[in-house]
């Protein structure tokens, strides 16, 4: 297990900001979980779904411009987007034994960072989605890890145990009321009315 944490190699991915970003990737995860229900969702729909409103969350928080510390470097498939100005990538995989590019490779916008970086010093960093942690039913955590220039893992961040609280989001029904039929009759003109109209 690796003691040490993303901010121990770069102030700037402070723990806050790392618990925000994960929130953000989590709560897309679990509404893509609850949206797409239906027999003909696959494992290929709910990920390319999952991860298409994950890449959209970040942009739509750096476009908000709530979060001085979020940058946005490239909103391709690719994102990378910037945490007080550190390049991080996000990805849904495991964290122990990632497979995705994201995690895998250096992105060209992660490389003036690891160019500049001392050996075995945190460099390029990835979120990382973990559904598998716990086993088959498990809830997602999230890790950021941090990787030298060497592509070795030297440090790692993991979101709080998650604790998802269900509401009722539909408001509550007021009681049905019993209403009198209504009496309908045939409108009739008095005599009167009908000498006024014709003049």
């Amino acid at each position: 297990m690796l003691t040490s944490k993303p901010s121990d190699f770069q102030p700037s991915l402070k723990d806050e900001y790392l618990s925000q970003v994960a929130n953000w990737l989590l709560d897309e995860w679990y509404a893509t979980e609850d949206d797409l229900v239906r027999e003909t969702d696959g494992p290929y729909t709910r990920g390319t779904t999952r991860f298409g409103r994950q890449k959209q969350r970040i942009t739509n928080e750096f476009l908000s411009q709530n979060h001085i510390w979020l940058g946005l470097e490239n909103c391709g498939n690719d994102l990378v987007f910037t945490i007080g100005g550190i390049p991080c990538r996000f990805t849904n995989d495991s964290a122990t034994t990632p497979t995705k590019k994201a995690v895998l490779e250096t992105h060209r916008y992660q490389m003036p960072l690891l160019e500049e970086a001392e050996p075995n010093h945190a460099a390029r960093f990835c979120f990382v989605v973990d559904s598998s942690y716990g086993g088959e039913e498990s809830e997602p955590k999230v890790s950021l890890l941090g990787y030298s220039s060497t592509n070795m893992l030297v440090c790692q961040w993991q979101s709080a145990q998650n604790v998802r609280t269900l509401t009722n989001i539909k408001q509550e029904m007021p009681a049905a009321v019993e209403i009198a039929k209504p009496v309908v009759v045939p409108k009739r003109r008095l005599a009167d009315d009908d000498i006024a109209a014709s003049v």
